[in-house]
């Protein structure tokens, strides 16, 4: 796509990070967002697997398969008082107490991070921010509801204290922290997707399509077109 056919798209509007998995083989997986961080490495490493609609995406074994983007590569993803947006598809295979999604922190340090938390019968999905600097190092807010081997669309939105949940383009019931989520302290660390900061657990099993970064708020609009334009090729209606 053209950089100008790409600015035309409303949604691509401060896109930072957009890996849609185009390469189907290889250990690397291109950035195609306008900023351009290139290429990101696997560790693991992920299947590449073509779903029965032709689109190809990554599956995690959750046994040490994850990407990682060096600090120094992603610093705009340094996300602490400014609005911003968190987007993926996933299809998670089995239950377990935490699994990483994306995230770029240390914890209760600094950064943020979205994750599962499933203690039976729940399946939470949670979004955490860590600020070593004040009294409480880290505040969350979560979700409940989401299912196992079930594709789904995934959309965090952030403005302020009070971040929104969305489902395949429906805003959920959230779960916050008295007072909501304090901005993260500044992060210089890498961007992890599908494990602990630490690269060691919390390892994501199932597939995954498309994780996104948005400086700035999508409205529902904007959410419920990223999943009319997708939902297709993974048989959601």
């Amino acid at each position: 796509m053209s950089i100008a056919a790409f600015d035309k798209i409303s949604v691509n509007n401060q896109l930072l990070l957009s890996l849609p998995f185009r390469e189907g083989s290889g250990v690397v997986t291109q950035d195609v967002a306008k900023p351009q961080h290139y290429n990101v490495p696997m560790t693991g490493v992920p299947a590449w697997v073509s779903l029965d609609s032709g689109l190809g995406v990554l599956e995690f074994d959750g046994a040490g398969d994850y990407l990682d983007y060096p600090a120094a590569d992603c610093a705009d993803l340094n996300l602490t008082t400014q609005d911003y947006s968190l987007t993926c598809w996933i299809y998670k295979e089995h239950s377990v107490t935490s699994d990483m999604v994306i995230a770029r922190y240390g914890l209760d340090l600094d950064g943020w991070e979205l994750y599962f938390y499933e203690p039976a019968p729940h399946h939470y999905l949670t979004l955490r921010h860590h600020h070593g600097s004040l009294a409480t190092d880290r505040t969350g807010c979560y979700s409940d509801g989401w299912p196992l081997t079930e594709w789904c669309f995934m959309a965090i939105t952030r403005s302020g204290a009070y971040p929104k949940h969305y489902m395949n383009g429906q805003e959920l019931v959230v779960t916050y922290d008295v007072g909501g989520l304090s901005d993260p302290d500044t992060c210089n660390r890498d961007l992890v997707i599908g494990c602990r900061f630490t690269k060691d657990s919390d390892w994501y099993t199932g597939k995954m399509w498309d994780p996104r970064v948005w400086l700035g708020e999508l409205t529902p609009t904007q959410v419920m077109t990223l999943f009319n334009m997708n939902k297709h090729w993974f048989g959601v209606n």
